[in-house]
């Protein structure tokens, strides 16, 4: 009886959960097909002598809410909870849970934030005198 495989781990760049597939040699993410795994990563000589820690890319999906406030109205409108999840769950192809998890998430870092319960904005938003940015006291 072979044990059960591990959940997928998230995608460093949208956060789908929906895996990776090989392409000619590296792991690109199933939804957004981003290049999370990339061919020979380490394999050469030659390439890994040219990479120092520094010189990797990192990605932490810094385009995922913007581009969802976007297709929402624009990065300055305030959205309800419920319209940010539908979003992320057809943006990342998850269910509702999953797409709560990476709302959650993006609350804790500050991307998102939240003044009134059940109503979200970027973070990085100019706010107004009635609506000055930062969290709720």
């Amino acid at each position: 009886m072979t044990p059960p495989q591990p959940p997928p781990s998230p995608c460093p760049w949208c956060g789908s959960l929906r895996g990776v597939v090989h392409v000619h040699g590296h792991g690109q993410c199933v939804t957004c097909n981003t290049n999370v795994e990339p061919c020979c990563g380490g394999d050469n000589a030659n390439d890994a002598a040219s990479k120092s820690g520094t010189d990797r890319e990192v990605h932490m999906a810094p385009q995922l809410f913007p581009t969802l406030f976007d297709g929402l109205g624009g990065r300055t409108v305030t959205v309800t909870t419920d319209s940010l999840l539908y979003a992320l769950s057809n943006r990342l192809a998850c269910d509702y849970d999953n797409a709560r998890l990476v709302l959650e998430a993006a609350e804790r870092v500050g991307i998102v934030r939240t003044k009134t319960p059940g109503l979200h904005r970027l973070q990085d938003v100019a706010g107004s005198a009635v609506d000055p940015p930062g969290r709720a006291p």
